[in-house]
């Protein structure tokens, strides 16, 4: 259990980074489109992919929360490992 959790959290991690990736580019590619709005792109448009960009942000926080709940998880169960072994000062 504790090998699945540490690998899940290794993997959510992974793919938080990709996504910090993915989205700090969209986010470059947005704030052109705000800048091309008065010239060719409609403003529609450009508002799509503002609320699609606040979307993909707060699921990647979502996603980092899980991966930080995992790890914490990870942690919480060789703690108590620990402490069944007897390795622990309490």
């Amino acid at each position: 259990a504790i090998g699945e959790d540490l690998s899940l959290a290794r993997e959510i991690n992974a793919l938080c980074v990709g996504l910090t990736i993915v989205i700090e580019e969209r986010d470059n590619f947005v704030d052109e489109l705000d800048l091309l709005v008065v010239r060719f792109v409609s403003e529609k448009m450009a508002e799509f992919m503002k609320e699609s960009q606040e979307k993909d942000t707060q699921n990647l926080m979502k996603l980092q929360i899980i991966g930080r709940e995992f790890e914490l998880r990870v942690a919480e169960k060789y703690l108590f490992i620990e402490k069944l072994k007897g390795n622990m000062g309490f």
